[in-house]
């Protein structure tokens, strides 16, 4: 994969070649993502055999679960903003210990994550929830959290693959490990082959090996002899406080405006539509299911676009990453439009895949129609936050996901519902409100240019950089194994003389050459 995708970027600039380059790093982790949306609909599927009251249970718990991790999930999702960028500049051994920096900081929130197992009776309590769901909805969640660590590791370390153009690891390590799940849920779910029926907490189980044995698959690779002659990655393990503040001045706007993302569909979920009872419940999360095969396949887009983005940047052509944008970008649009004519045309039958109960087929065929006239902005939505993410813009996106979310989603969805005849129904009108509004707003960031302003290494006298025209010269986009600069005695990404992967200090638009190659070579020592 490496080679492949190294010639690409060698190339000059043709009418397929960005084609090929995001599709050579998007399919893997489509398939990666495509696999969990399979693996959490095959959950919930197999929990609704068991009955109503225990799929009601499982959704909020695992929307819960969600909000909860959310946050580090977007935090660690900034890795690849940091090693995209240090692998375009050509400074491999920065790329893993920015990796590093996540997986210690994945093991503390896996440990603190605990924490929450005593309240969590009394938290949904106040979601007001019949009794026989509430038994559910605490058994899962409380068994969800010894995967915590689990889960926002394989993020840290999926990231750091796929920066560094590598997307296969992640891809099979997340399908073996989710075929592990899928027998797990098997076993423990319905008690087979001489295992205890556990029923929902078997499938959080089931759930929280399949987590840890993904994040340790890629570790071991993340350690391999291969790996680790080109990053150091057994060299670089030391824990680097300037680095973690560096990943959170990023990461955490990208936490935060995932959380509220998520959050805001949580009390969607769990407090509006809750309260109009369980089978609206039902439906909602039966729709949210089908809602995951139209957009998590383009988050499998995004991710490779917060790559791309980053590693053009890194090598100072922000026409290629902008353009790298635009091809994501109809993708994902052209994707998820035909998935909208799908949930139109066969809503009814979509929801009978999970549950033949008439009036959750007919809730959840409605709220289909909803989710359809909302695809469009969607995928510009999902889009255009990875290449933000990509050049280290993330603040912006959060005031705007925070005003769509809390401002207007909410608000507006329990005026709907509560205040008119709209019911159940206004919900998901606010809810298309919300995606256009988040949609534009983010699109409109990207037009205005500002994200190319953004500095994540956060060096003195740099505030921006001048796009390359030309493309790099052949053979210079990385350098090979075994001489990345920084391990071959050299200056590291700001030697003594700018290499052809990053601008010359003539394109920065203010700090002289020697203060950009001494803050380089700095980070690169500190690596």
């Amino acid at each position: 994969m490496k080679l492949s995708m190294d010639a690409i970027l060698s190339k000059e600039e043709t009418r397929w070649s960005g084609v090929r380059e995001v599709l050579l790093l998007a399919l893997p982790i489509i398939i990666s993502v495509g696999s969990n949306t399979i693996m959490s609909a095959v959950d919930v599927w197999m929990v609704a055999q068991l009955g109503r009251d225990e799929v009601a249970g499982i959704i909020p718990a695992s929307i819960t679960n969600s909000v909860l991790i959310s946050f580090f999930i977007g935090v660690m999702s900034c890795v690849s903003t940091f090693v995209g960028q240090s692998y375009g500049r050509g400074s491999f051994r920065l790329c893993s210990h920015y990796a590093w920096q996540g997986i210690y900081i994945s093991l503390l929130i896996g440990v603190l994550a605990m924490a929450l197992w005593p309240p969590t009776p009394a938290i949904f309590r106040l979601c007001g929830h019949a009794s026989a769901v509430q038994v559910h909805e605490v058994a899962y969640f409380q068994w969800r959290l010894l995967g915590v660590g689990g889960a926002i590791m394989s993020v840290a370390l999926a990231s750091f693959f796929t920066a560094t153009s590598k997307p296969m690891i992640p891809m099979v390590a997340t399908v073996a490990s989710n075929l592990v799940n899928l027998v797990g849920d098997y076993l423990l779910i319905f008690g087979k082959f001489g295992f205890p029926k556990w029923g929902v907490a078997g499938a959080a189980i089931a759930t929280n090996v399949a987590a840890w044995l993904c994040a340790l698959m890629m570790f071991a690779v993340f350690l391999s002899k291969d790996l680790n002659a080109v990053y150091k990655s057994r060299k670089t393990r030391r824990w680097d406080s300037r680095k973690v503040r560096q990943l959170f001045r990023i990461g955490w706007p990208a936490g935060l405006s995932m959380g509220l993302d998520i959050g805001s569909w949580a009390v969607f979920i769990v407090f509006l539509v809750g309260r109009f009872g369980t089978d609206a419940i039902a439906a909602s999360g039966i729709t949210g299911q089908i809602l995951s095969g139209s957009f998590m396949p383009t988050v499998g887009l995004s991710i490779a676009v917060t790559a791309l983005v980053g590693q053009w940047i890194g090598r100072g052509s922000l026409d290629r990453a902008k353009a790298r944008y635009r091809t994501a970008l109809k993708i994902g649009i052209i994707y998820m439009t035909l998935m909208g004519l799908i949930f139109v045309l066969f809503r009814h039958d979509l929801i009978r895949l999970f549950r033949d109960d008439p009036e959750i087929v007919k809730l959840g065929g409605t709220f289909l129609i909803f989710a359809a006239a909302f695809q469009f902005f969607d995928a510009i939505s999902i889009v255009t936050s990875g290449a933000l993410k990509g050049a280290g813009d993330t603040r912006w996106p959060m005031v705007a996901s925070m005003v769509s979310a809390w401002l207007v989603f909410l608000p507006l969805g329990y005026v709907l519902a509560f205040r008119t005849s709209l019911g159940v129904v206004g919900g998901w009108i606010s809810a298309t409100i919300y995606i256009y509004l988040l949609g534009s707003a983010l699109f409109l960031r990207f037009l205005s240019g500002k994200w190319m302003k953004v500095d994540i290494f956060h060096r003195p006298g740099r505030q921006g950089i001048i796009p390359i025209q030309a493309p790099p010269p052949t053979g210079s986009l990385p350098p090979a194994p075994g001489q990345d600069r920084l391990d071959s005695g050299g200056a590291g990404a700001g030697g003594a003389s700018p290499g052809p992967s990053q601008p010359d200090a003539s394109t920065r638009p203010e700090g002289s050459k020697q203060n950009g190659q001494n803050e380089l070579l700095k980070d690169s020592v500190a690596g």
